[in-house]
């Protein structure tokens, strides 16, 4: 698909910052709507819903402004994704945020660059996924590890995990292969729709080890399989 194929709404309620978003959006080909409150967003949402939202978190005098329009939008059938932009980076926000079901979140000041790159692998995993109908196929095998791949979250005992869409991409291979499985680092680039370089598939993963960490502080279950990938096994087992 062409970036002319995708709507996304900006949600910004400083106009000097809203306007760079937007021209930045726009001059990628990218379809654009932008709001400087969460009421006129969510008025627009009820009518027309986007592929892409990018919003703050403070807008205006909500402080909160940003979490209360996530909750909106998970009211819809359709699950949008979400990227957060906002000065708050404390952990408790940044754990908010993806338990509210976004995708992403960066820190103000943002890098332009780095936002539409972001914006453009989010965009071309979420279509491929919908192009392929699979997403409400897969299931999780793996005790304590839960997938919903319709909302790229991801889930161990019960507590959402801190991954970008690409890394939720790389863990639902583990966790649909189950235990003991070796996952290739061909079909791990290959899950990311070849976003992730090979380079930079072990950063990836360490990642996603510090998600887990975040949650179980002696997680040690993602093992490298010497030359051919990565495993998901006990660490008493070989």
């Amino acid at each position: 698909m062409q970036n002319t194929d995708y709507q996304i709404a900006v949600i910004e309620d400083d106009p000097m910052q809203r306007e760079t978003l937007v021209t930045a959006l726009q001059h990628q080909g990218f379809k654009v709507v932008d709001f400087a409150d969460r009421r006129s967003a969510e008025m627009h949402f009820d009518k027309n819903l986007p592929d892409l939202v990018i919003s703050d978190i403070i807008l205006g005098q909500e402080m909160d402004g940003g979490f209360d329009l996530a909750k909106h939008l998970l009211s819809y059938n359709q699950p949008i994704p979400i990227i957060f932009l906002s000065e708050r980076q404390s952990e408790f926000d940044i754990y908010t945020g993806h338990a509210l079901g976004a995708i992403d979140y960066l820190p103000k000041p943002i890098s332009l660059n780095v936002l539409i790159v972001k914006v453009k692998n989010l965009l071309r995993i979420t279509s491929s996924s919908k192009e392929h109908g699979n997403q409400h196929q897969d299931k999780s095998v793996i005790d304590g590890l839960e997938i919903e791949s319709n909302q790229y979250k991801a889930y161990w005992h019960k507590k959402p995990l801190d991954l970008t869409a690409t890394e939720f991409e790389m863990l639902k291979q583990f966790a649909t292969a189950g235990e003991g499985s070796v996952v290739t680092y061909d079909s791990l680039q290959a899950s990311t729709q070849g976003v992730v370089e090979r380079n930079t598939i072990n950063t990836h993963i360490c990642r996603i080890r510090n998600a887990f960490k975040k949650i179980t502080p002696d997680f040690n279950l993602i093992h490298n399989e010497y030359g051919r990938g990565y495993s998901w096994q006990q660490k008493d087992k070989p």
